[in-house]
């Protein structure tokens, strides 16, 4: 089986220039870097008819969010959009939506932030300025998330192409 599935780290706009009719295209938190509705639209030539698109967007998942989270991701990722604009967004670029899954709150503690935020933590009296901030953004993204009660996530959408 190993010889079925071909792993490409390239930049993610290219991928229509590389490859044409593909089966699957796998996106793990990688589609924000040109935006989520515009790699739909640019990776949809490179899929052929009926082929997969599985792919992970940091979304909302509800109306009402916090002052915290609105000034954070004002930030962070102004252009994250809710699960139904990202479902509208694949609908627009020619897929149908097969299923969502969203990632567990576990699973950003777990492996993840339990780690960063000692190590971070550790980082704060840095000499240099910049790992200074960095270390105060990975805190205050933490506590952000810890406020959060669900209000976002890590949604995988899998879809089909038309």
């Amino acid at each position: 089986m190993a010889h079925l599935v071909q792993v490409h780290p390239m930049d993610m706009k290219d991928i229509p220039g590389a490859f044409q009719n593909i089966d699957l295209l796998w996106s793990e938190g990688a589609a924000y870097n040109i935006g989520f509705p515009n790699a739909l639209a640019t990776w949809a030539p490179a899929l052929r008819p009926g082929g997969f698109a599985v792919i992970s967007e940091l979304s909302w998942m509800r109306e009402q969010v916090s002052e915290a989270e609105k000034e954070f991701f004002g930030s962070a990722y102004p252009d994250m959009r809710s699960m139904q604009q990202n479902i509208a967004a694949a609908e627009m670029a020619g897929y149908k939506l097969l299923a969502t899954h969203t990632l567990p709150r576990e699973s950003w503690i777990n492996g993840c932030y339990d780690i960063l935020l000692p190590r971070a933590q550790g980082l704060l009296d840095q000499p240099d300025p910049s790992v200074r901030n960095l270390a105060s953004e990975t805190i205050r993204e933490i506590e952000v998330f810890e406020s959060s009660e669900g209000s976002y996530g890590y949604v995988f959408y899998a879809l089909q192409r038309a």
